[in-house]
């Protein structure tokens, strides 16, 4: 028995708003800081009043962008012997910010963000860096190399000498532009059927 056309069509609506909200969900369950695997024992590590990794998912005021970025590790900025040979970013095809006496965790997360790049890396206390890769040839470091405290926000850990403290944006927050797309297959579908959603 073939389905009529009109329950095909919100059959496949349904099934996109399931789709959409199952990524809600799983942005959510990606963001606790034990899936970071360098950042949960820097995290514990570190005694409550020194600088820690920014745990992104906790953060109470916060967007819900910045929220969708999770702890990936401290890498080297550049790939190359211990950060000195010549070489190219760790954080590929992207762009940077730098905020002298201001940069905060939130800040780049949300800088980064805006333009949808899926890594952003803070570095000095005041660097920002966003990128759509991050090279395969980048070397993580120990966390505790990421030692430097935040010019804007002394609590929070802002990468170090040559080093990187690097955020993920989560698989399903990456997602967005899969869901514009899902969004514009639904409004094609719907144009062609001739049904009208009110």
């Amino acid at each position: 028995m073939r389905m009529p056309a009109r329950m095909m069509l919100w059959s496949w609506c349904l099934a996109l708003v399931l789709v959409l909200a199952g990524s809600t969900a799983a942005a959510a369950a990606t963001l606790t800081p034990a899936a970071a695997t360098a950042g949960s024992t820097a995290t514990s590590a570190v005694s409550a009043a020194s600088p820690t990794v920014y745990n992104s998912s906790a953060a109470t005021g916060a967007s819900r962008l910045v929220r969708q970025y999770a702890y990936h590790g401290c890498f080297l900025e550049i790939t190359g012997t211990n950060g000195t040979a010549p070489g190219s970013r760790s954080i590929e095809d992207g762009t940077d910010e730098i905020l002298p006496g201001n940069m905060t965790v939130p800040l780049c997360l949300a800088f980064c963000g805006s333009a949808a790049y899926p890594y952003a890396g803070l570095e000095y206390g005041r660097e920002c860096w966003c990128g759509q890769d991050l090279s395969a040839l980048a070397t993580e470091e120990p966390a505790a190399d990421c030692d430097l405290p935040c010019d804007g926000d002394t609590s929070a850990l802002c990468g170090g000498n040559l080093r990187l403290t690097v955020y993920l944006l989560s698989a399903a927050a990456t997602g967005g532009a899969a869901h514009g797309a899902l969004w514009a297959m639904l409004a094609a579908i719907v144009t062609a059927s001739g049904v009208h959603l009110v």
